[in-house]
């Protein structure tokens, strides 16, 4: 694309200002995200520490305790990321009886009061497990999908801290999930009287609303900034047009008709009459110049040009007419032989996607000995259908009289046992008994063998076309010789 000194001028001052623009939004998007991010990080620290302090801690004593007992009675631990298999399902229903417990009910009671009266996701109750780094649920009051008693979760990184000192709790930090979105999770210690950590209340803060509003003011931003640099860049276009372009558009909007064969003789550059004193005037002139020395050789280019075209086009031909099979429409063997080459290319570069399969339609000569050619050669377009209609995601060729070739590729090479049984079920189809109406030359028989490329057995692609082959002629073995001529 060609730009006028206009065009460039406006993009420079729009692509200034679209820079300009995107890092306003960049910090001004940053700046948000930081402070709403510390605002419900010192929220959720608040909150978490405000249901610690609540808590029955002689009832959640009890409670972690016999959570441990059951735990520590378990072989097998199954993590939260089972969720819903029988193993998961099996593990936390060892722990179903502590549910039933008054001290359960009375702290999930407590927990649901808290949610009514706060903006929150949850609350719930942890218990750290220190010697496997886990946490483990004992009381989940969220309104959809709770954590049952005994669920675990692994203890993250950050939070190891909590092994070494369990007076710190779990400081806020936030996660983004594709389940969850964005939340922001905090737990304080719940103490006995004596100060001992017992176990943790947590909440967790969606964050979900609020990062879709700073979504929609970031959305807001852009607009108003893209229509300032719409305005910005029609003023810009306007003077540039008045002080810069103008007396370039002359010579510019004659050149281009003068390239194009069909307007040239509607506007030449001696028609022209420009005299602005400076360097335009003397492109001016020399455009003229050239002008008089191109015409006499535009005619002979655009001639040269033409029998170049129709002699591609005659070569593009000839080329498909030697790579097609004249008979069946399809790739021939010499199409076939270029494709071999292909994938010896592709497996030296670590390609190992593909594979063969190879068609032999039965009983060729007995079929022309009793119809005559031209009824054998209806027989072998009936199959070359019948295998394109199968394969129809693979190349496929004619590679001998009565035998084609399938270089499997795609869905054809993802599921070629099913095509290979499909395309059985066609070839028996045409030998039922007034199939469709079928001419009996028309009721082919053909044998299917395939291989798929495998490195430790196959050096080559010529391997795996031996292997087809074999597999191709075990089938024919298998289906007790040639079908009857009928």
């Amino acid at each position: 694309m060609r730009f006028t000194l206009g065009k460039k001028i406006v993009l420079l001052l729009i692509v200034f200002a679209i820079v300009l623009s995107g890092v306003a939004i960049a910090i001004s998007y940053g700046v948000i995200d930081t402070m709403n991010e510390q605002h419900y990080m010192a929220k959720a620290n608040e909150l978490a520490a405000t249901v610690a302090r609540t808590i029955d801690a002689p009832k959640a004593q009890k409670l972690a305790d016999a959570a441990q007992s059951v735990y520590d009675a378990t072989d097998e631990k199954v993590l939260s990321d089972e969720w819903g298999s029988p193993e998961f399902n099996a593990y936390v229903g060892r722990f179903a009886d502590i549910a039933e417990t008054p001290e359960y009910r009375e702290l999930l009671a407590h927990l649901h009061g808290l949610q009514e009266v706060n903006d929150v996701e949850c609350f719930y109750i942890w218990l750290v497990v220190p010697e496997d780094k886990t946490c483990m649920y004992l009381v989940d009051a969220a309104d959809e999908d709770p954590c049952p008693v005994g669920c675990i979760d692994p203890l993250y990184d950050f939070n190891e801290k909590v092994l070494s000192d369990p007076t710190a709790g779990f400081p806020a930090y936030i996660t983004n999930t594709e389940e969850y979105g964005w939340l922001v999770t905090a737990g304080a210690p719940v103490r006995d009287e004596n100060g001992k950590v017992i176990c943790y209340a947590a909440v967790d803060i969606s964050m979900a609303t609020i990062k879709q509003h700073q979504a929609e003011y970031v959305f807001s931003l852009s607009i108003a900034l893209i229509c300032l640099t719409v305005v910005v860049s029609v003023i810009t276009s306007l003077f540039a047009r008045k002080f810069i372009t103008r007396p370039l558009d002359e010579l510019s909007s004659t050149a281009s008709r003068y390239c194009d064969p069909k307007q040239r003789s509607l506007s030449t550059f001696e028609a022209l009459d420009i005299h602005t004193k400076d360097e335009i005037e003397d492109l001016y002139h020399s455009m003229v110049q050239m002008e008089r020395d191109i015409d006499g050789y535009i005619d002979n280019l655009v001639e040269t040009r033409t029998q170049l075209v129709h002699t591609r086009q005659r070569a593009i031909l000839l080329n498909d007419l030697a790579h097609k099979d004249a008979l069946t429409g399809l790739r021939n063997k010499m199409a076939y032989d270029q494709e071999m080459e292909i994938i010896e290319s592709e497996l030296a570069n670590g390609s190992r996607a593909f594979g063969i399969a190879i068609i032999d339609l039965n009983d060729l000569k007995g079929i022309n000995d009793a119809y005559g050619h031209e009824c054998g050669d209806v027989a072998i377009v009936k199959l070359s259908h019948l295998v394109c209609d199968v394969f129809s995601h693979s190349p496929v060729f004619r590679i001998g009289g009565d035998e084609f070739a399938v270089v499997l590729r795609n869905a054809d090479y993802d599921h070629v046992a099913e095509l290979a049984n499909k395309f059985n079920e066609a070839v028996e189809a045409t030998q039922k008994d007034g199939a469709d109406g079928l001419k009996p030359w028309e009721r082919v028989s053909a044998a299917l063998g395939y291989a798929l490329y495998d490195e430790e057995r196959d050096e080559d692609a010529q391997g795996v076309f031996r292997r087809a082959d074999r597999s191709m002629y075990e089938r024919k073995r298998s289906m007790k010789g040639d079908r009857p001529v009928r």
